[in-house]
């Protein structure tokens, strides 16, 4: 994996030791394909978080297994509902998913049409979130498995009931049939005690008309496509939190999310706990200023 810049390895570091956690934070991985890096990486870099990835796909897997560092490991499971379904492998494989393609938005879209083709199928037995016993503790679901992510939430429920934060890739428009878009995923979290944390990322291309128009690339690319989304256990009322799980969230929220902002109010609320001291906030907030670009 790639060096951290220095500064950034001892940021998280100096906040690891000030909250000297029970355990590392546990980060579970669904859909772990190597062709992006993955936001957790400088936390399974510095040492202070476990990934456990599952990646059906037998190319992806084996490669995913050829990197794997200390901190890591991968088991072959597609993750659902716990029945045997069919893996619709595309020509792009960020597109294989166990829906099928919806050749009426690929069309409205104008783009992708080669991409989005279906080579091969085969059938792939599922497996429950809430049926894996090699997940012991998740303080972090991260999911993308393109259009299969609310199956998973519905069928792991046991699993999230102590997970701290979900980030899910999200749909705007449905690139499958029958794909649970934005809206189905935030009403099955907020049911589950989650509330919308931040995009992490938002995808929007242009219209293909057949007309070139005279702007700037990012002045006519108006859809919104997909996007990633982050999720957290609610924290308008911090006292239902265990001191334990806040020192896990201010974890995540610098190392994964880039939330410094809700590192802070975790730390805030631990102060108040006399878990960490004004004074740790404060170098911590030295060292943010550290890390950012100089002008």
């Amino acid at each position: 994996m790639a060096r951290q810049p220095r500064k950034t390895r001892r940021r998280l570091a100096y906040l690891s030791k000030i909250l000297d956690t029970e355990r590392k934070t546990e980060i579970v991985d669904v859909g772990s394909n190597p062709m992006n890096t993955p936001d957790y990486l400088q936390m399974v870099n510095t040492g202070i978080a476990r990934v456990t990835g599952f990646e059906p796909q037998p190319s992806a897997y084996e490669k995913l297994k050829e990197q794997e560092s200390e901190h890591e490991r991968h088991l072959p499971y597609a993750i659902g509902d716990g029945k045997d379904s069919v893996l619709n492998v595309c020509h792009s494989p960020g597109l294989t998913s166990l829906l099928e393609p919806d050749p009426a938005s690929f069309a409205y879209l104008n783009r992708w049409g080669r991409a989005r083709r279906v080579l091969e199928t085969f059938p792939m037995s599922t497996h429950r979130l809430d049926d894996l016993d090699e997940i012991e503790h998740m303080d972090l679901l991260k999911i993308d498995i393109q259009g299969g992510e609310l199956t998973v939430f519905k069928h792991g429920k046991k699993k999230l009931k102590n997970a701290l934060a979900v980030m899910t890739e999200v749909g705007f428009m449905p690139l499958y049939k029958d794909q649970p878009l934005l809206d189905e995923q935030m009403a099955e979290l907020r049911k589950q005690g989650f509330m919308l944390h931040k995009f992490a990322f938002a995808k929007q291309v242009p219209l293909g008309s057949g007309f070139d128009i005279p702007l700037p690339r990012d002045e006519v690319s108006s859809q919104l496509v997909d996007g990633d989304a982050i999720f957290i256990k609610d924290l308008r009322d911090p006292d239902q939190w265990e001191t334990e799980d806040l020192k896990h969230l201010a974890l995540l929220a610098d190392g994964c999310f880039f939330s410094h902002d809700l590192t802070v109010r975790c730390l805030a609320i631990l102060m108040k706990r006399d878990v960490v001291r004004r004074r740790h906030i404060m170098t911590y907030i030295d060292h943010l200023k550290e890390t950012q670009p100089a002008e």
